[in-house]
Parts: structure tokens; C-alpha cells; sequence
């Protein structure tokens, strides 16, 4: 590289290296007492200064950096201000729960820092190589993350299965990584992607992406891949939960967007029906096994599944509709899953956490707007209209009729209505049963503007969804 171009590499990848820098700053600040206290302050300012500086050092234009491993184009930049927004909204919110439960440190937050800056990396790589290296700074910083709250062994049964499994996944997908480089001869992303536009599709290449997608899945947490899933939920403290349910979803949806957009294994009917049968498999399983749960977490990790299952289906229709369909479903569904436990986290204290559903018997009685925010999110991610939730699971099955699949489309809605029922319970509870705790917080004018930005924006999407959508489709064209 010549000078020129190292100084715009760095100018360029300034925000993530700004945060990695601050991330280290905040794990030697959070050493002294004295300074404790403003490791969260000093979070969110060096959070919203990256957002800032990755705002102004992008000129609308597709760029490569750092010998073309990295790269800047308005999909990438899109994806990382919507990880910025929803990472900002968590450490907003979760700031009383964790100082309830005594978490707060310079270590918690510098490592939320760097899962944030694996998850960048996930988004902008061009290579391999870097790719793998945020994958696995992302997940390292997860697994101690997870296993932070000493106090609770459920924390460490969490920590230790998502470790296993998590690694399995990488190493598949590391796998498919080293045939996809013998096969193509090279670590650049779009020239693996584009292999076949010269090439004929031999089964190496076909098992390869198979390897990888199984890992997609795992990070996705597709049935049957998703058994980490209900104990991190269960077991995870709720701002770490709160993370892995939405800024790597976004990430590993960026990641198989690169890999499969314009990319002819699309139309090779073993890989689409790959796609297609996890996704349908994976609605089935969260569905059924959601309803018989008695814990609002372990739930919420079911319906997790479910709606994993219907990423993998807008994945599945891209061949028509290109990749809008599902970044619109996975942004939709993302910040909907933020609300929620975003909501769970606010009225959880040091004294009384809500586990069970039951939990949540009389909860308008105390706070009307916390209940009807609440409703709005579980409505949203039942996808019920006038939500949002409701037309991103229109616009799926909608491409799947287009696409002749009628019977999958009637399978799909069969599962989901079932589905219906444990989210009405919840709101049954919250507005028809009697006996709520009076050890639930719920008080805090600040956080809750917060938690009601994104049940308006929920609203609001669904009412003018053409504006979200046609740029999403512009820019992913």
C-alpha cells in the first residue's frame, strides 16, 4: 500500500478504530473506583462520536480499503447506523437494571464495545480473513459477556453451551471458507460470489456454501441449530441478551447478502431448497415449542427461532425480489426484539426480575404506557396489523405466492397463527389478570421516551412503510 492509500484506509475505517481505541480507554478507566461511575457516560459518547465520524467520513460511494479486505459502500454504512442506533437505545436503558445487579464495570462495557466492533467488522469485510476475525471478536467478547454475573449459575451454563456450539459454527464455517479459497483461488468475497458468472457450479463449490450457511444458521439460531438459544436468553444478564438478539442478526445478514447477492448458486435448486426447508423447519419448531413455555425469556428465544425461520425464507425469494424483502424483515424484526427486552430490562430490579409470564399479571394497573408499548412489540412480532411486524411477514409471503409456492405459504401462515396464541397470552396477563408485584419499577420519564420510540416507529412504518422500503431496495439493487 502507498502512503496515499494507508492514510485513506485509516481516514476511512476511522469510526471502528476510534471505538476500539475507546474501548480500551473504558476497560483502564473502569480499574479505578473513582472513575467508575463514568464508564457508562463514556460509552454512549464514544459511541455517538463513531456514529458521527462514520456519518461524515462517507461520500455516498462504494470504496475499497486496506488492499480491498474492507469495504464502504451505502449497504454497509446503512447497516452500521442502524447497529449504532439500536447499541445506543440498549445502553440507554439497561443502565438502572445494571447497576441493580451490580454489573457495571469497565470490563462490561469495553467488552459490549468490542462485540459491537466484531459486528461492524462482519458488515464491511471484503475478505476472509477479516471477516473471520470479526466473527471471532464478536463471539469471544460474548462468551465472557455472558458469563459476567458470577452470582448466577445459570449465567455460566449459558456461557459454556454457547461457547461449545458457537465454536462448532465457526468452525464450519472457517471450513467452508478454506474450499471456497481452494476452489476460487481467492479471499475476496465478491470474487467468490461472482465465481460463477465464469465457472460452472461443481459440488465442492455447492457444499462449501452449505458448510457456511449451516453456520449462518447457527448464528441465526435456525431450527434444528438453535438449541444455545433459549438458555443465553434464559441465562445471559438482559443487556447482553438484548445485544445478541440484534445487532449480530444484522451483521450475519449483511454477511449472507455478500455471499449471495448475484450469485447464480441462488438458482441451483439444491441450495434454495436448503434454505427453504430450514426456514419452514425453523417456524414449525419455534412456534410449537414456544407455546408451551412458562418463562417471558425462553419464549422470546422461540420466537426468535420462529422468526429466524422467516429471514431464511425472504433469504429464499431474494432470486425474484433481490435482497429487499429481507433486510426488511431482519431490521424490522431486530428493533421490534429490541423494544421488548429493552422493556423487560427497564421494569426488572435488583429485587424482583420478571421470569415468568405470570409475572406480568396486572402490569396496566401500574403503568398503562408501559403495557400498551409492550402489546405494540409482542403485536409487531406476532405480525398483527397495523404494526410493522405485519407487512414485513406480508412481504414474505407474498414473494413466496409469487413464486408458485403456495402450499409453503399456507404452512407458514398455519404455524404463525398457531403461534398467536403465546403472545396473547402475555397481553391477557398484562391487561385482564389481577395480582401484579409491587416490586416491579417502572418509573423514569427518560427511559421511558426512550422505550417509546420504537413502538411509534413501529406504527409509523407500517402507515409509510414505501420509505423505508424503496430505499432499501434502491441501495440493494
Amino acid at each position: 500500500m502507498t502512503l496515499n492509500n494507508t492514510l485513506l484506509s485509516l481516514s476511512s475505517f476511522a469510526p471502528e478504530i476510534f471505538l476500539f481505541l475507546m474501548a480500551m480507554g473504558v476497560l483502564m478507566i473502569g480499574i479505578f473506583k473513582s472513575l467508575k461511575n463514568y464508564v457508562v457516560s463514556l460509552t454512549i459518547i464514544s459511541v455517538a462520536i463513531a456514529l458521527l465520524m462514520n456519518f461524515f467520513t462517507y461520500n455516498d460511494r462504494t470504496l475499497y480499503i486496506f488492499n480491498d479486505s474492507i469495504l464502504k459502500s451505502s449497504v454497509t454504512e446503512f447497516f452500521k447506523y442502524i447497529c449504532y442506533v439500536i447499541f445506543l437505545i440498549q445502553i440507554l436503558v439497561s443502565q438502572k437494571y445494571l447497576k441493580d445487579k451490580k454489573l457495571i464495570s469497565g470490563e462490561f462495557y469495553s467488552l459490549l464495545l468490542f462485540a459491537l466492533i466484531g459486528c461492524l467488522i462482519i458488515i464491511s469485510a471484503n475478505n476472509l480473513i477479516a471477516l473471520f476475525l470479526g466473527i471471532e471478536l464478536s463471539s469471544l467478547s460474548l462468551y465472557s459477556l455472558i458469563a459476567l454475573n458470577r452470582t448466577s449459575l445459570i449465567s455460566g451454563e449459558a456461557a459454556i453451551k454457547y461457547f461449545v456450539l458457537s465454536i462448532i459454527a465457526s468452525a464450519l464455517i472457517l471450513f467452508g471458507f478454506s474450499y471456497l479459497y481452494g476452489i476460487t483461488n481467492s479471499l475476496m468475497i465478491n470474487e467468490i460470489a461472482n465465481y460463477l458468472s465464469n465457472n460452472e457450479l461443481s459440488n465442492l463449490y455447492l457444499f462449501s456454501y452449505i458448510l457456511v450457511f449451516i453456520g449462518v444458521a447457527f448464528k441465526f439460531a435456525v431450527a434444528p441449530f438453535h438449541m444455545w438459544l433459549p438458555d443465553v436468553y434464559e441465562g445471559a444478564p438482559l443487556p447482553i441478551t438484548n445485544f445478541i438478539a440484534s445487532i449480530p442478526k444484522i451483521a450475519f445478514f449483511v454477511f449472507a447478502y455478500r455471499f449471495l447477492n448475484d450469485n447464480q448458486i441462488l438458482f441451483e435448486d439444491n441450495f434454495s431448497k436448503f434454505i427453504l426447508y430450514l426456514g419452514v423447519f425453523s417456524i414449525f419448531i419455534g412456534n410449537i415449542y414456544a407455546l408451551a413455555q412458562q418463562k417471558i425469556m425462553r419464549m422470546l428465544a422461540y420466537s426468535g427461532v420462529a422468526n429466524s425461520g422467516f429471514i431464511f425464507l425472504a433469504i429464499f425469494v431474494s432470486v425474484d425480489f433481490n435482497f429487499s424483502v429481507a433486510a426488511f424483515y431482519v431490521i424490522t424484526y431486530t428493533v421490534t426484539t429490541v423494544s421488548a427486552i429493552s422493556i423487560i430490562t427497564f421494569i426488572s430490579s435488583n429485587k424482583f426480575d420478571l421470569i415468568y409470564i405470570k409475572d406480568f399479571k396486572g402490569l396496566s394497573s401500574k403503568s398503562g404506557l408501559i403495557s400498551i408499548l409492550f402489546m405494540i412489540t409482542l403485536l409487531s412480532t406476532a405480525g398483527i396489523p397495523l404494526t410493522v411486524g405485519f407487512y414485513a411477514k406480508y412481504l414474505v409471503l407474498d414473494a413466496l405466492v409469487n413464486q408458485s409456492m403456495i402450499v409453503t405459504a399456507v404452512i407458514v401462515v398455519l404455524f404463525t397463527v398457531i403461534g398467536l396464541y403465546y403472545y396473547l397470552r402475555v397481553i391477557w396477563f398484562m391487561f385482564f389478570e389481577t395480582g401484579f408485584n409491587s416490586l416491579v419499577k417502572v418509573n423514569g420519564v427518560p427511559y421511558l421516551i426512550v422505550l417509546s420510540i420504537i413502538p411509534f416507529s413501529i406504527i409509523a412504518i407500517f402507515i409509510f412503510p414505501d420509505f423505508v422500503f424503496s430505499y432499501l431496495f434502491s441501495i440493494l439493487t
